[in-house]
């Protein structure tokens, strides 16, 4: 961007055009103008860096639609929280380093009665941890299980699918990668694929039990993506986009390939196949969820859906007049939405309903489950993935540091109750909450969901509250 645009506000150009809707007009290299959904304390609390990212990201080459969701926030290259919609041009940065990073949600043969206990569930937290690795790097506990090279190879190429898995219960079992793709090039992404399948990792990825508030039914939710191969595999590409784009170093997450292109067509199978990667390791971790709630409560859990929120996907666009066309939609901090209807849904088990969209919020607030609604087309079908951060990693343990001990009783002693039945207290894994990861450092769920349900983009089908946390140190 110029200088002109650098010294400019981008927030205080911005029109309101509904109570929950507002535009930012195509200013400088813009090349569409961009529409962002956020209630009116949404849109005071937002950042001038939100705005000034979501419009570098309408300037890229071949752009088409920028969107920012409710839960949006600034990030590096475009928003946290965002959508960008190409003719012909892949934005690595709107994809990110955690490729189809993304969630998954089972729904376990139990109700609130069942896990009222807290002992209960600190024996199933402990159990869960033998067979699920969690934080960073290649460990694995002794119940978790193996996989070879023919095995990590398969799933690159044909993700869900290759571990069995039934098209209904995720968003996609694998995207297509070339046969003739080498997958062994980047050999950190590569020796990375085996050691770290059916792992979660550290950051904000989690596995929680939930309470569905008003039925009790006990969900459980995994949240991860593609670990070590997918990072540096973003890694590889943010440096040579770079280097042909004629960029520095420096601004390398800035840079963009053309779909068509040699390194345009190299990145999208390796992107494609970090997505396989992520969609298959979630599924794989069900089986260790399995397996723990079954060892403590007797029970089964059962697939109900898995989605990603950080992708790039190429899809079926419905355009305001009615046609259509393809593009690529990227979703950085956003997923999916298709409606009833939606003619990438024909055939599928979600056709005339909508997919479910799966929302995590903090590890105090809980999760939604969604149902894309016809006003999902003005946001390229798309909503949050999240509730979204206020604060930063850096800056929470140190503004928070001295509300330790509160947090952590915040989280011991809460109740809540679920059809009748209360319970007390989130059990976790760690001998204090992460303040990185607390309630305090998040936006309130119910009013960024608010914004959907206001702007017909969605329906709230299911509200749920954690009542068991698993996170990974970092």
């Amino acid at each position: 961007m110029s200088d002109v645009e650098d010294a400019m506000s981008f927030k205080y150009a911005v029109t309101k055009v509904s109570d929950n809707h507002y535009v930012l007009p195509k200013v400088g290299d813009m090349k569409v103008e961009a529409h962002a959904f956020l209630s009116e304390a949404l849109f005071a609390s937002s950042e001038e860096d939100c705005w000034k990212q979501i419009a570098f990201g309408a300037s890229y080459e071949g752009v088409i639609g920028a969107y920012l969701m409710p839960d949006c926030h600034s990030g590096y290259g475009v928003p946290i929280g965002s959508v960008i919609v190409t003719e012909d041009t892949i934005i690595q940065g709107a994809s990110g380093y955690d490729i189809s990073c993304g969630i998954l949600h089972m729904k376990a043969d139990l109700n609130a009665g069942s896990i009222k206990s807290k002992y209960e569930r600190e024996r199933w937290v402990k159990e869960v941890e033998k067979r699920i690795a969690t934080g960073k790097g290649h460990n694995r506990p002794a119940l978790m299980p193996k996989f070879g090279k023919d095995q990590a190879n398969e799933i690159l190429r044909f993700g869900a699918k290759a571990i069995g898995v039934e098209a209904g219960l995720c968003e996609r079992q694998y995207i297509p990668v070339d046969e003739a793709a080498d997958l062994t090039k980047i050999d950190k992404a590569y020796s990375s694929v085996i050691g770290q399948l059916g792992s979660v990792g550290g950051g904000n990825h989690f596995v929680e039990m939930q309470c569905d508030k008003d039925s009790g039914e006990v969900y459980v939710m995994v949240h991860c993506g593609s670990r070590g191969y997918g990072w540096q595999t973003a890694n590889h590409f943010f440096y040579e986009g770079a280097r042909l784009r004629g960029m520095p170093a420096s601004h390398r997450e800035g840079s963009w390939l053309r779909a068509d292109e040699p390194l345009g067509k190299e990145y999208w199978n390796h992107h494609n196949s970090a997505a396989n990667f992520a969609v298959a390791n979630r599924h794989i971790i069900v089986n260790g969820i399995r397996e723990a709630t079954q060892e403590v409560f007797g029970a089964d859990v059962h697939v109900y859906y898995e989605i990603s929120h950080n992708l790039v996907q190429e899809e079926t666009l419905v355009l305001p007049d009615g046609t259509r066309k393809k593009g690529f939609v990227h979703r950085k901090g956003a997923t999916r939405a298709f409606p009833a209807g939606h003619p990438d849904l024909y055939g599928t088990l979600w056709e005339h309903t909508g997919h479910p969209c799966l929302i995590p919020g903090s590890m105090y607030e809980g999760a939604a489950i969604l149902f894309p609604k016809e006003g999902a087309h003005k946001t390229a079908c798309s909503v949050n993935h999240g509730s979204g951060r206020t604060m930063a990693r850096g800056k929470a343990k140190r503004q928070l540091e001295h509300k330790q001990l509160f947090i952590d009783e915040e989280m011991a002693t809460v109740k809540r109750v679920f059809n009748g039945v209360p319970v007390e207290g989130i059990i976790g894994n760690h001998n204090h909450v992460p303040l990185d990861e607390c309630a305090h450092v998040y936006k309130d769920l119910d009013e960024v969901l608010a914004v959907l349900e206001a702007e017909d983009i969605a329906r709230i089908d299911k509200r749920l509250y954690p009542v068991a946390n698993i996170k990974g140190a970092d």
